[in-house]
């Protein structure tokens, strides 16, 4: 009896092999966002220091100073509020990549496993198609000396 067939194990792992390759990679992508509003915000805080510097040289109103200060403490909590959700951003890329490495990893062995039953059965089938011979050869050679 010819074992079972590995075909649909083998479409539903690359499934979810699919899967998890575009969950990592929206991952990914929603990373870089992260990454990029990060810089953007940073580099927006380094020019409102530098304007607040230079207008404090050239001498500001209280008002205005204070205007300045509270904007960049502002945008200094949204680059702690950014950084912190770029940290699970990038953790939640780790964990995707792991569960992709293990996708892929169990859709090869079960490639593997589906191989090696498939050249067992050639095996046996050769063997059985052997002994099929071998006795119509004696019952040849029997019929012959007959």
């Amino acid at each position: 009896m010819k074992p079972f067939s590995l075909d649909n194990v083998l479409t539903y792992r690359k499934r979810l092999e699919d899967l998890a390759q575009q969950r990592f990679l929206e991952a990914r992508r929603v990373q870089r966002q992260m990454e990029e509003r990060l810089a953007a915000e940073e580099e927006l805080l380094a020019g409102l220091c530098q304007e607040s510097e230079e207008k404090q040289q050239q001498g500001m109103a209280i008002d205005e100073l204070i205007r300045y200060e509270e904007r960049i403490a502002q945008v200094r909590s949204n680059v702690a509020a950014i950084a912190k959700n770029l940290a699970e951003k990038i953790k939640i890329v780790a964990a995707e990549q792991k569960q992709l490495v293990r996708r892929v990893r169990e859709r090869q062995i079960m490639e593997k496993l589906k191989e090696r039953q498939n050249r067992e059965w050639a095996l046996y089938l050769e063997k059985k198609e052997t002994a099929m011979l071998d006795e119509i050869a004696i019952l040849r050679h029997e019929d012959h000396e007959r």
